[in-house]
């Protein structure tokens, strides 16, 4: 694979875990750590997701897919300045957890 397109699909996939790690991280803490909970549907009636159950439930799901989309990122950003990136095992990795997510979301 071309060294620019690497970088370039490296960045992508950087920005793209970064985005997902805040996203996770800041919900756990306005639920978690904040307790505003007044505009989420708590209590599992619809079709919500299993994990709107209860505040505390929903925090630990939002910290774990924080968390996990925070490791790619730092791998992806190792990986980039290492110098020789394997974009396609970050990109693998990442979509891996993509699709976790879009599991666990659903259920």
């Amino acid at each position: 694979m071309n060294k620019k397109v690497s970088k370039v699909l490296s960045s992508l996939t950087i920005l793209l875990n970064g985005l997902f790690s805040s996203i996770g991280l800041s919900e756990f803490y306005n639920v978690g750590i904040k307790k505003e909970t007044e505009n989420y549907p708590f209590g599992g009636e619809g079709p919500t997701p299993f994990f709107y159950e209860t505040a505390e439930l929903y925090a630990n799901v939002n910290l774990a897919h924080g968390l996990v989309f925070g490791i790619l990122l730092g791998l992806g950003i190792w990986n980039l300045t290492k110098g020789k990136p394997n974009v396609l095992w970050i990109i693998g990795l990442t979509l891996i957890a993509l699709l976790i997510q879009a599991y666990v979301s659903r259920t």
